[in-house]
């Protein structure tokens, strides 16, 4: 186990191409299949409503988005960080259409101020992220790169998932608990992300949010079921 630096990057050869990281590759092929799935699922409800849709939307770019991100660091030897350019931009796009779905639930003047910031902040965020490619050098560290979206997707999530995940399951559906939970379970992930706590060369912090990512998808899934249920029974 190693606490504050990573282990040595996982190197092997197919074919002559010289890879890192499969467990990465691994973790978020794992999570682009859960993601497909919960998106086939999500579709069976009423895609014309905006929290379904958005909901689909978040399952696709999120899913896609992790995938990329493995393939980036399968490539690492030869794309170098252009290998993760793209999945850090899609990522903070798949937290505007989680946003986008929670807020849809406001019933009120709140819910357009609400989508003003979130369109606000994906632009900021797209932004910043943009000119730290073109002014940092990441590869003297090159976390810098992942700070801005996962201070995002921090903010995204905690708001959508955390405030207005309790504010829906006291006046919308109880099963809307199960966004608070999410929150609770992906906590521990930034935690580990930010201490680099690394338990194996092959389960090391990344696979640890992969699996906190997995868990949370099944469980924002769970609420997006339940509500779905709820209309379906109020249109009977």
């Amino acid at each position: 186990m190693l606490i504050g630096k990573d282990f040595e990057r996982i190197e092997f050869s197919v074919f002559g191409v010289d890879l890192l990281e499969p467990n990465a590759f691994i973790g978020d092929s794992l999570i682009l299949i859960v993601a497909l799935f919960l998106a086939s699922r999500t579709r069976k409800q009423d895609i014309n409503i905006d929290f379904f849709k958005n909901w689909n939307y978040f399952y696709l770019f999120f899913g896609i988005c992790m995938f990329l991100g493995g393939v980036g660091h399968l490539m690492f030897n030869y794309w170098g960080f252009y290998g993760k350019y793209f999945p850090w931009y899609l990522g903070i796009v798949s937290i505007f259409f989680l946003e986008k779905a929670m807020i849809s639930l406001i019933s009120s003047k709140l819910r357009i101020l609400l989508l003003r910031i979130s369109v606000i902040k994906l632009v900021a965020a797209l932004i910043l992220e943009t000119i730290i490619f073109y002014y940092m050098d990441m590869t003297l560290d090159h976390s810098i790169g992942v700070r801005i979206p996962a201070t995002n997707s921090a903010i995204g999530f905690i708001f959508s998932l955390g405030v207005l995940g309790n504010k829906f399951k006291k006046e919308i559906d109880k099963s809307f608990i199960y966004m608070v939970y999410s929150v609770f379970i992906l906590l521990p992930s930034a935690i580990f992300l930010g201490l680099k706590i690394n338990f194996h060369p092959w389960f090391d912090k990344n696979d640890f949010s992969h699996l906190s990512l997995i868990i949370a998808m099944f469980l924002f899934y769970r609420a997006i079921k339940s509500y779905g249920h709820n209309i379906a029974n109020q249109s009977i």
